[in-house]
């Protein structure tokens, strides 16, 4: 069956597909705390196959999918474990360890020990940030504001920082991974993130007006950082999108890039200092 949004110009397919995420989106986490663990749930499954479809040892499709399911359930084990439920989320993962040697063993896979890297490597890099990010916002006194918040800021550095860079970037900030990331373009995603923190405090608040500014900082630095960790992956297998699920946005890896890093930095600072 033909796909109806193949015969549509790029920028439709983007506006279309982003109207239709947004309202998905908003939708799932103001309707409360379980549509934004369920929301965040097939982003992470998506985003796993599609981190696991790019691996250089030609992963077969079981494994992909294997992968990805056992990343879900890490998901929801860990999170209940950090929420104080009996800490079976890390007992899990000591019993798993000797079973992936196991599969490395009679595993039939022409590199194997490498092949269950790539596996292991995609559950800490994409689990990590969204358990952090619903850590944050908690389930007892949620908020779906604040959760709104925290992506704003990332979004806002991101429009903040490709604006400046198209008009006043001159000074490259890491060229042989991003060319076209500039010094210029971070100062801007920082001021505009810092703007929509001074809105947040008064529009959500649940944070002191300093402490959103603290995390509209780290937001930026460290979203900046998880951007570039991305673009080097790409670069090292010499690919421009991570993947094609959305139409005219390129992969899930693509869009939520800043928050793998920048997710578990905010957690660890709201944890510690706040």
């Amino acid at each position: 069956m033909k796909n109806p949004l193949e015969s549509l110009s790029n920028l439709q397919q983007r506006v279309i597909v982003a109207i239709l995420g947004i309202l998905l989106f908003l939708g799932l986490i103001f309707w409360s705390w379980k549509g934004a663990v369920g929301l965040f749930s097939i982003i992470l499954v998506l985003s796993l196959y599609e981190f696991y479809s790019l691996s250089p040892f030609n992963l077969p499709k079981s494994w992909r999918l294997g992968g990805s399911f056992v990343g879900f359930i890490l998901f929801f084990l860990f999170l209940i474990s950090d929420l104080g439920y009996n800490g079976f989320g890390l007992r899990l993962f000591l019993v798993l360890s000797p079973i992936f040697l196991i599969l490395i063993v009679f595993s039939k896979l022409e590199r194997p020990f490498e092949s269950m890297s790539w596996l292991v490597a995609g559950w800490f890099y994409l689990i990590t940030p969204w358990v952090c990010m619903l850590l944050i916002v908690g389930d007892f006194s949620y908020n779906p504001g604040l959760l709104l918040g925290l992506f704003g800021l990332l979004w806002a550095a991101d429009s903040g920082a490709y604006f400046a860079g198209r008009t006043i970037g001159k000074t490259k900030l890491l060229p042989r991974i991003s060319p076209k990331k500039t010094w210029e373009g971070l100062l801007g995603g920082l001021l505009c993130s810092s703007l929509l923190a001074y809105g947040l405090f008064f529009w959500v608040g649940y944070f002191s007006s300093a402490q959103w500014f603290y995390l509209a900082i780290s937001t930026t630095i460290f979203g900046t950082l998880g951007d570039l960790a991305e673009s080097a992956l790409k670069r090292s297998l010499n690919i421009k999108d991570s993947g094609q699920i959305l139409p005219g946005h390129g992969g899930i890896l693509d869009r939520f890039d800043g928050l793998f890093v920048a997710a578990p930095i905010n957690y660890l600072m709201v944890l510690f200092f706040f």
